[in-house]
């Protein structure tokens, strides 16, 4: 009995440690010389094994081919070019994390409170991020300054934990359908989830990253109408009518009409530099450099096409030269599009894989899109908002790189995939998995 309780209560440290810690260690600190986050990981890993007496189990509904054949090619890449921290770096990130979640979450009370400790951390992580944008106040610069000029619209830009706005966007888009569905669940507790849904949102808002935001508006869309938008207007078409009239009388108000002109023009300078160049005064840094999303294409093919084939690696850094329409002279270092990384990086065998294991997460999303993680809840699944929003985050990698937001992406996926391996053979009773290795 004494055993059992140990390990009951290291099983519920672990959760909770990995829970609280994923959230809250900035990426940007390190620890002997690595990413502070995946020492968090291997922490918890050997903890699992730990648990596990040694043997750890894992499932094709989990790690399928084309995800392996990915990290293979990316891993061989990134060891060809000497850069053995990054492609391992990459390994923990993502595989060692669906490996881990599988083998530590063995039932739906497991997986429950996984889920509840880590939206009590997301709540309070969202709460500083909008003390951030209000008054600049970064809690991890404490440890780690990022030193970024982050001003927009006279805000600051919030960043939270993450190591730029647009990846904190993502971070947090991504932690939404946990939120909706414990919105959907407990009718005790509504309130409470709302609160954090409305945090989250509002985090969003604050990092004022405009390809993050358009698909949070997107995704929102989409679930209100699983659930029922058009029924709900004719049911009440009246009132929603009032709210439009309303909401059209308000926008022909001066000070709002002026807001939302910039709000919008904030969105068609993604990819309009005339645009860009005309709100630079109000929007803050960073407006000249968001027009050229488009020329990039061109840009990475030129540096890139003498190694189409397996690219220039993981840490070769990109600098292209060029003259804005004024005459002014600048340097591209970055490069805001996940796919075009992916070329430039890993070449196009890195891109085709990293293609190929998309869209076999869409399918087995797709497959899957009904389930939910319990027999109550809306119409809007789990599953349906997991596909949902991994398909708008895979678009919006057209707008940026990822980073900080690959590893939540992975750990959503997993915490879903495991509870469809636990619908597809039973909730057991025991700790045995399927096939161990």
């Amino acid at each position: 009995m004494a055993i059992m309780g140990n390990k009951f209560l290291l099983k519920n440290f672990t959760i909770d440690v990995f829970a609280f810690l994923v959230m809250f260690l900035p990426r940007r600190l390190y620890f002997f010389g690595a990413f502070s986050y995946r020492i968090v990981i291997l922490f918890v890993f050997v903890l699992c094994l730990i648990l596990r007496k040694g043997k750890l189990s894992i499932s094709n509904t989990i790690i399928d081919i084309p995800m392996i054949l990915y990290f293979v090619i990316a891993g061989i890449i990134s060891f060809v070019h000497l850069q053995f921290s990054t492609g391992l770096g990459y390994f923990i990130d993502t595989c060692l994390v669906l490996i881990m979640i599988y083998n530590l979450l063995q039932n739906e009370q497991d997986i429950n409170k996984f889920i509840n400790v880590f939206l009590l951390f997301l709540s309070i992580y969202a709460a500083l991020g909008i003390l951030e944008c209000l008054t600049g106040f970064n809690i991890w610069d404490l440890v780690h300054s990022a030193g970024y000029q982050r001003y927009r619209f006279g805000l600051y830009r919030s960043y939270g934990s993450s190591t730029n706005f647009t990846n904190n966007g993502a971070f947090l888009m991504l932690c939404l359908p946990i939120v909706v569905w414990k919105m959907q669940q407990k009718e005790a507790h509504k309130k409470r989830y709302a609160v954090i849904y409305g945090l989250v949102l509002l985090n969003i808002l604050a990092t004022l990253t405009r390809s993050i935001i358009l698909c949070t508006i997107l995704l929102q869309f989409i679930w209100l109408l699983k659930s029922g938008m058009v029924q709900f207007i004719k049911k009440h078409f009246v009132q929603v009518m009032a709210a439009v009239t309303a909401v059209v009388l308000l926008v022909n108000i001066p000070v709002v009409y002026h807001f939302l002109n910039q709000f919008i023009s904030m969105f068609v300078a993604l990819y309009d530099y005339e645009t860009a160049n005309e709100i630079s005064d109000s929007f803050g840094s960073n407006a000249n450099g968001i027009g050229q999303r488009f020329l990039l294409y061109t840009w990475i093919f030129e540096a890139v096409k003498d190694k189409i084939l397996f690219g220039l690696g993981p840490n070769c850094p990109f600098e292209y030269a060029f003259m804005t329409l004024t005459g002014k002279r600048m340097i591209k270092t970055s490069i805001e599009n996940q796919y075009l990384v992916h070329l430039y990086r890993y070449g196009l065998a890195g891109l085709t894989s990293y293609l190929f294991m998309l869209t076999s997460i869409i399918s087995r999303l797709w497959k899957n899109m009904e389930n939910n993680l319990t027999l109550k809840g809306g119409k809007c699944t789990f599953g349906f908002m997991i596909l949902t929003t991994a398909v708008i985050y895979f678009i919006s990698g057209l707008s940026f790189a990822a980073s900080d937001d690959f590893r939540m992406l992975f750990l959503i996926l997993s915490l879903f995939f495991v509870h469809c391996q636990l619908t597809k053979r039973g909730e057991p009773e025991n700790d045995e998995l399927s096939s161990e290795i």
